[in-house]
């Protein structure tokens, strides 16, 4: 009887992950700042590794633990993208205010509440000829939890008033509100449909699988990490096809 017992403490031990609690901000730990450098990993013909920093993107966190500022630059072209995030009086996030350096004016995102839960998010830029919105919709299970988002891509000709749908993004998410799988139509061009699935150890990405229009495994990518002493990664490895292809570093400052 005692032996039959270890056995299943033990099953019930190596089913139990020590997941560790995450802040505002993704972290385990209070920080004013994070920066992240994409780098993508080549090799030349003599199979030497080549390493190539695409971009840069610095997250600013406030007070609250919450994203305040966001600024990126990519470097083989340098252009740049930056978010300033405005928060109501529930401390959510009521605006984004984005300004990309290939726009002449900056453009809103807005963020819509129904009893507490996001609801929508929806920005719309405009110029002479034509508008283009972007709406994100939230779906929450009776528990309150996140079950899908929906995101549509509007193009709408001023002058002729046409409207063309050019894509749809549905996000599909587990009990735990991390993202299960998601579908991609793009109606323009149907060859680009796309599903991809995720998989997780103990709340932590380790590896997608990604289908085309026809549902045939294309890609898998999986992740490894390097962790700092607060459990933090700083060091994170994607693997295509059991290629290394990208590595992503974090520079944390902590408070």
């Amino acid at each position: 009887m005692n032996r039959i017992l270890i056995i299943l403490i033990s099953i019930l031990l190596i089913g139990c992950c020590n997941e560790p609690k995450l802040l505002n901000n993704g972290l385990t730990k209070k920080a004013t700042k994070i920066t992240v450098y994409y780098i993508k990993i080549e090799r030349d013909s003599l199979n030497t590794e080549l390493r190539d920093t695409l971009s840069i993107r610095e997250n600013q966190y406030n007070n609250h633990n919450q994203i305040s500022k966001l600024f990126q630059k990519t470097l083989f072209d340098g252009e740049t993208l930056e978010i300033n995030y405005i928060y109501n009086d529930f401390n959510k996030i009521k605006t984004e205010i984005v300004k990309i350096s290939t726009d002449s004016l900056p453009f809103d995102v807005n963020y819509i509440y129904k009893d507490s839960l996001l609801y929508q998010t929806k920005s719309i830029v405009e110029n002479s000829t034509e508008r283009f919105e972007q709406i994100e919709t939230c779906y929450y299970r009776k528990d309150r939890t996140k079950e899908k988002e929906i995101s549509t891509q509007l193009f709408i000709d001023l002058e002729t008033t046409d409207t063309i749908r050019n894509s749809v993004s549905k996000s599909y998410f587990d009990k735990n509100e991390f993202i299960d799988r998601t579908e991609t139509i793009r109606y323009d061009n149907p060859n680009q449909n796309r599903k991809m699935e995720f998989t997780y150890d103990c709340g932590i990405l380790v590896k997608t699988l990604e289908y085309n229009n026809k549902d045939s495994l294309i890609l898998t990518t999986k992740y490894k990490y390097q962790l700092d002493q607060y459990e933090n990664w700083i060091k994170k490895e994607s693997i295509d096809n059991d290629k290394l292809n990208y590595i992503q570093t974090r520079e944390i400052k902590y408070k």
